[in-house]
C-alpha cells in the first residue's frame, strides 16, 4: 500500500472516529436521562464499552495472530494514553469541572483490578481460567453500575425517543469501531515502513489508534460540558479494557506477557491510575497545570518507548 493511500485511511477513520463519538455521547447522554440514570454511570458503562471495542477488536485479532505483545501492548498503552493524553488533553482544551460527581468508588475498584492483572500476568501468562475470572467481573460491575446508578435521578422524557437514541449509540459505536480500525491499519502500515517491535507497536501506535475513540468522545463531551461522560468513559474504559478485553481474549487464547513490562510500562500505568486521585478531588475544575503535566508526562512516555 503507497503512502497516499495509508494517508487517506487515516484521514478517514478519523473522521468517522469523530462523528461516531459525537452520536455515542449524544445518545448515551440522551438515554441517561430517559431512563433516570446519572451521566456519570452512562459514561462508565454504555460509552466505555462503545469506545472500547476497538482495543477488543485490535487486541483479540492480535493474539488470534500469535502476536500477544500487540494485545498486552495494547491495553497497557492505552490505559496510559486514556489518562495522559486523553484526560490530559481534554482539560487543557476544556474546562472540565467535576463538581458533585462522585469517581472514587469506580477509581479504587479500577485500581484493585489493575494489581489484579499484574498479579496475574506476574508468572508470564495469562492463562485461560484467569481470564474467565476478568471477564465474569466486567458483567459483574455492569450490572451492579446500572442498578446502583438508576436511584435518585429524574426521569426524563424530552430526549427524544428510545429507539432513536438507542440507533444514535449503535450508529456511534459502528462509526468508532470502523474508525479507529481504518485509522489503526493506516498508521501500522506507515509504522512498519519505520521498522520497530510489535509490543512498541501495541504499547504506542496500536495504543494510540484505539483510544483514539475515548478522545475524540471526551473531547466532544467535555465540548459539550458532560464531564462526567468525559472522564467517567476514561475510568469506565480503562477497566473494560482490563476486564473485558483482557479478559475475554484470554478465555480465547492465553496471552504471553514480556517479562520487561514489569520493569516501566506497568509501573507507569499504576501512576497514571493513581493521578487520578488528586484530579477527581478538583471539584471547581481540573487545573491546567495539572493536565499538561499529565499531557507531557504521556509524551515522554511513547517517546522513549522508540529511543530506547
Amino acid at each position: 500500500m503507497v503512502i497516499p493511500q495509508i494517508i487517506l485511511f487515516i484521514f478517514c477513520g478519523g473522521v468517522l472516529l469523530f462523528y461516531g463519538a459525537d452520536y455515542l455521547v449524544k445518545g448515551g447522554s440522551h438515554l441517561a436521562r430517559i431512563f433516570g440514570i446519572s451521566s456519570l454511570v452512562i459514561g462508565l458503562t454504555i460509552v466505555a464499552f462503545g469506545t472500547s471495542l476497538p482495543e477488543l477488536v485490535v487486541s483479540l485479532v492480535a493474539a488470534l495472530r500469535g502476536s500477544e505483545s500487540i494485545a498486552v501492548g495494547n491495553v497497557i498503552g492505552s490505559n496510559i494514553a486514556n489518562v495522559g493524553l486523553v484526560i490530559g488533553l481534554s482539560a487543557t482544551l476544556f474546562h472540565i469541572v467535576l463538581g458533585k460527581h462522585k469517581f472514587f468508588r469506580d477509581l479504587n475498584f479500577l485500581l484493585v483490578i489493575s494489581l489484579v492483572f499484574i498479579w496475574m500476568a506476574f508468572d508470564g501468562i495469562i492463562e485461560r481460567w484467569e481470564g474467565i475470572i476478568l471477564f465474569i467481573g466486567v458483567i459483574t460491575y455492569t450490572y451492579f453500575r446500572i442498578s446502583y446508578g438508576k436511584s435518585d435521578y429524574p426521569i426524563d422524557k424530552d430526549e427524544g425517543s428510545v429507539l432513536i437514541n438507542i440507533f444514535y449509540v449503535i450508529i456511534g459505536i459502528i462509526g468508532l469501531t470502523i474508525g479507529s480500525n481504518l485509522f489503526v491499519d493506516g498508521v501500522i502500515r506507515l509504522a512498519k515502513i519505520l521498522g520497530v517491535s510489535e509490543f512498541v507497536l501495541g504499547a504506542t501506535v496500536a495504543a494510540y489508534g484505539t483510544s483514539l475513540p475515548e478522545l475524540t468522545t471526551s473531547l466532544v463531551a467535555a465540548y459539550r460540558k458532560e464531564a462526567a461522560i468525559s472522564i467517567g468513559n476514561i475510568i469506565g474504559s480503562n477497566i473494560f479494557n482490563i476486564l473485558c478485553v483482557i479478559g475475554l481474549v484470554s478465555t480465547i487464547n492465553p496471552l504471553n506477557v514480556e517479562n520487561s513490562v514489569f520493569y516501566f510500562e506497568i509501573p507507569v500505568m499504576l501512576i497514571y491510575t493513581l493521578a487520578l486521585y488528586p484530579l477527581l478531588r478538583m471539584r471547581t475544575r481540573i487545573f491546567k497545570r495539572y493536565s499538561i503535566i499529565l499531557l507531557v508526562g504521556y509524551l515522554a512516555f511513547v517517546s522513549y518507548l522508540f529511543v530506547r
